[in-house]
């Protein structure tokens, strides 16, 4: 399969290859902080809140941050808040480092951290997907896209298990030692992908004026009653449907009674499914409804979370998770696209920072998820997160949404 990709595709554009092996190390770095971390917090505190305030202290950004970064992204020369971005998170990353070989590391250096590195990513995403589209011609946008997600949901598997392995074998320091070193590497990659571009274009009266900007985006969508839709229905797909993820520890504890083992497979294995599934978009190319598609497979992976959900086998969690895994892939490998496709470049970076706000929502929908599990327990908070999502498709299908024009 990746052979065919490589000869048919977007990787024949040299400045793409730059940028999409750019986006997989960045991503391989931004996955390997959220294990190290989280371990971090554990080993000095031994507080499983202060492990979630890790995750929370990292997407609270994304919802704060996101607004301003897709307004300077379509202002600025995006190539420069790429490298920006990046230089945060090399200098965070070392900075704590540093205070873990001297053992002067305490739990607020964490969060800060991670904090840190969540606005970083707030910063460097928008910019980042707005660039691809001006590296490859019109007819490579879809394809370019697909790939690109896929590369960053397949680290989702080699992330987790490159942080175990440096935890494992060396320490903390060494691991974010190696993680800010990715980081510097990603940023020269990313530097000779797209050092050439020249700044978007943008009329000077509406210079950084955050509430017009972002005015902007949701007129454009108002207009375009399926890419309208197609936002609304990621709104129930992202805050109400991944977060199980988040929730995974909890499930793999309480319901499988197992360990980290299982978790990291468990996981990884979600992450896999859905790279191997991007992947299969990007083959097949852009020739069938790309709306029906979407919600099809969303209600199946509300109706796979559903099964899950009450899943007490280790092995057939496993197997199926892989499955759900493919599901969700096929939906955000094709928004992405869509989103990226259907959106004017001088629009791209405030629209990749709203999709990175519907993001921020997920550590708000945790914790929410992770407190009403205290009281009936993970297996229906899952099963009532997946019933959500098949139910609104099956509704956006039933009642003939505008996203099946996509």
């Amino acid at each position: 399969m990746i052979l065919s990709l490589v000869n048919r595709s977007s990787f024949r554009v040299h400045a793409y290859r730059w940028y999409w092996f750019g986006n997989v190390l960045v991503h391989i770095a931004f996955l390997l902080q959220a294990v190290a971390l989280g371990w971090y917090m554990l080993v000095i505190t031994d507080s499983a809140v202060m492990v979630g305030m890790v995750a929370f202290a990292y997407g609270l950004p994304l919802l704060m941050v996101s607004p301003f970064s897709g307004l300077v992204a379509d202002r600025l020369k995006r190539q420069v808040i790429v490298q920006f971005s990046l230089t945060m998170a090399v200098l965070s990353s070392a900075f704590l480092a540093l205070l873990a070989a001297t053992d002067h590391a305490r739990p607020e250096f964490i969060l800060l951290t991670s904090m840190t590195l969540g606005a970083s990513f707030a910063i460097y995403a928008p910019a980042r997907m707005a660039i691809l589209p001006n590296l490859v011609p019109e007819d490579m946008i879809f394809n370019a896209s697909t790939l690109s997600y896929s590369g960053t949901r397949l680290m989702g598997f080699f992330g987790p298990v490159l942080a175990g392995f440096l935890l494992d074998l060396t320490n903390i320091a060494f691991t974010l030692t190696v993680q800010a070193a990715i980081f510097a590497l990603g940023a020269f990659l990313y530097y000779k992908a797209a050092h050439f571009l020249p700044p978007p274009k943008q009329k000077r009266k509406d210079a950084y004026n955050i509430l017009r900007g972002m005015w902007q985006v949701i007129a454009y969508l108002r207009q375009d009653r399926a890419l309208f839709a197609l936002v609304l229905m990621a709104l129930v797909f992202v805050p109400v449907g991944m977060p199980y993820q988040k929730l995974m520890p909890i499930f793999v504890d309480r319901v499988l009674n197992e360990g980290p083992a299982l978790l990291g497979l468990l996981v990884g294995s979600a992450s896999l499914g859905s790279a191997l599934s991007g992947f299969a978009v990007a083959l097949i190319g852009d020739v069938y409804p790309k709306g029906w598609a979407i919600l099809v497979f969303s209600a199946l992976f509300g109706l796979g979370m559903v099964v899950f959900a009450f899943m007490s086998d280790s092995l057939i969690a496993l197997g199926l998770i892989f499955v759900i895994g493919i599901f969700s892939g096929i939906f955000l490998t094709l928004i992405n696209a869509l989103l990226l496709i259907h959106i004017k470049d001088e629009l791209r970076g405030r629209m990749m920072s709203v999709w990175g706000m519907v993001w921020g929502l997920i550590p708000i929908s945790a914790l929410i998820g992770g407190t009403v599990a205290e009281f009936f327990g993970i297996s229906i908070v899952m099963a009532a997160a997946g019933a959500c999502v098949a139910f609104t498709c099956i509704f956006m299908m039933a009642t003939r949404s505008p996203l099946l024009d996509l």
